[in-house]
């Protein structure tokens, strides 16, 4: 059984193209642990969902990787991580700055209709066994000025007016993610059914309606929850169960 640290030692570093990337580097190098975290003052070439990227000018923003060694989950809670990650961001992110936090499907955060966190978690498996995962969260906290494209986007700073030290509010971040994670690990089933509950009570748009497009389709349908393997459910829509990845927010 490994052991877990309580709190994360975290590398720091002044530029790097990817924090997953490199913290995938150090994994294929043997030189990963449990709760390993790296932060980076500069992004460049970070990575989002679906290919996107995800940069970050320096000193502006988080940038943070998380290993963890998933010995005690199975494939069946790679939503639960997923969940778990996102209700803690939220979390931290509210007690910041109190207000109308809300988690996009499936681990966006958002202040009220804007983009302020974006998550990648990078998964290696064996077989049936999960050998590690690579969490990596992007948050905007001090810039202001935003691409044309990221005309959703919002900053911790347009929120509180205030600007912060990037570096201290990742570790905090970081420390609270691990303890949340290896409480997890302790008991993942007993503690997944809260989380889902926990999760869809912030979830984004819950009850209202939204128009997605899937493929050429394009249609109106309510946001009625998440499943517990990470589905979309939705009303009125061609189907009740939707993957990720299936379909494109329009708003």
């Amino acid at each position: 059984m490994t052991q877990h640290r309580q709190i994360p030692a975290i590398i720091e570093l002044l530029q790097v193209d990817s924090t997953n990337n490199y913290a995938l580097g150090c994994i294929r190098e043997g030189l990963a642990y449990h709760g390993m975290g790296i932060f980076a003052h500069e992004q460049v070439a970070g990575k989002g969902q679906r290919g996107k990227k995800w940069t970050a000018p320096r000193d502006q923003n988080i940038n943070l990787s998380l290993i963890i060694e998933p010995e005690a989950l199975n494939l069946n809670h790679l939503f639960d991580l997923s969940a778990l990650v996102a209700l803690t961001t939220r979390a931290f992110l509210a007690e910041n700055a109190p207000g109308d936090w809300y988690i996009k499907w499936p681990n966006d955060i958002y202040f009220q209709d804007r983009k302020a966190v974006g998550m990648l978690i990078e998964n290696i498996l064996s077989g049936q066994k999960w050998k590690w995962a690579v969490i990596g969260v992007g948050i905007n906290i001090n810039q202001e000025a935003f691409p044309a494209e990221l005309n959703r986007a919002v900053s911790l700073k347009q929120v509180t007016g205030k600007t912060y030290n990037c570096r201290e509010l990742a570790e905090v971040l970081a420390t609270k993610l691990i303890d949340k994670i290896n409480k997890f690990l302790a008991d993942p089933d007993k503690n997944a059914g809260e989380n889902l509950e926990n999760y869809n009570e912030h979830l984004f748009m819950k009850n209202r309606q939204v128009t997605f497009d899937q493929g050429e389709c394009r249609f109106n349908a309510v946001v009625k929850g998440v499943t517990r393997d990470g589905k979309l459910v939705l009303g009125g829509a061609p189907r009740e169960e939707y993957e990720f990845g299936e379909l494109v927010w329009v708003f």
